[in-house]
């Protein structure tokens, strides 16, 4: 499975321009930051050893902005439409249990190597794209691109784009690929795999 890169970010932005009166981030880039701040703040009190309950406040902050129904949808491309509400619903499950947990390794490591940079927003008509770079090692940066849609009045990610890679596309032609050649089938039970070794090795 195409490694999913997904993540969540810091506010430390004019209050006027990006907030609500009761204080709510409201801009796309201000809610990424918001989370990101939040996540910074509980490794720095964590220290090296996170406990079960930190690692889960970690693991939602990185998590909370995305729309994970709507990369499901995404990344199952025509095949969405093929299944019942009953199998949308399971694929949904298992795709956004594993993206979660792959997040929550990804960037705990950017997290303690650097600092994610967000350098600017560009807001459509109740869409959104946000720049950012994330750290690698040896001083190298990769460029990361979060487009972002308005749910129920919220931005949430439905698509990242990395190094001009996108994780709905490059999971489209694999899980398309998948079905395809064996069956949707083979696809839930090869996802359903995954999503136990990742839990096993997390526990």
């Amino acid at each position: 499975m195409v490694k999913i890169i997904l993540v969540l970010i810091a506010i430390t932005w004019p209050l006027s321009s990006v907030t609500a009166a009761d204080g709510v981030p409201t801009t796309p880039i201000a809610v990424l930051k918001s989370h990101d701040a939040e996540v910074k703040k509980l490794l720095q009190q964590a220290g090296d050893s996170l406990s079960t309950t930190t690692r889960d406040q970690v693991k939602h902050h990185i998590n909370a902005t995305f729309d994970f129904a709507e990369l499901a949808r995404l990344s199952l491309g025509d095949h969405w439409e093929e299944r019942s509400a009953a199998e949308r619903q399971h694929f949904t499950e298992i795709f956004s249990a594993i993206i979660q947990q792959r997040n929550f390794d990804t960037f705990l490591r950017y997290y303690r190597e650097g600092e994610i940079v967000y350098k600017e927003e560009k807001i459509d008509t109740g869409k959104a794209t946000v720049t950012a770079t994330a750290p690698l090692k040896r001083g190298e940066e990769i460029e990361i691109l979060y487009h972002l849609h308005q749910l129920k009045d919220q931005w949430r990610i439905y698509d990242v784009v990395i190094d001009g890679a996108s994780t709905a596309e490059g999971n489209r032609r694999q899980y398309v690929r998948r079905i395809e050649k064996k069956s949707y089938e083979s696809l839930i039970q090869t996802l359903e795999k995954q999503l136990a070794r990742l839990e096993q090795r997390k526990n």
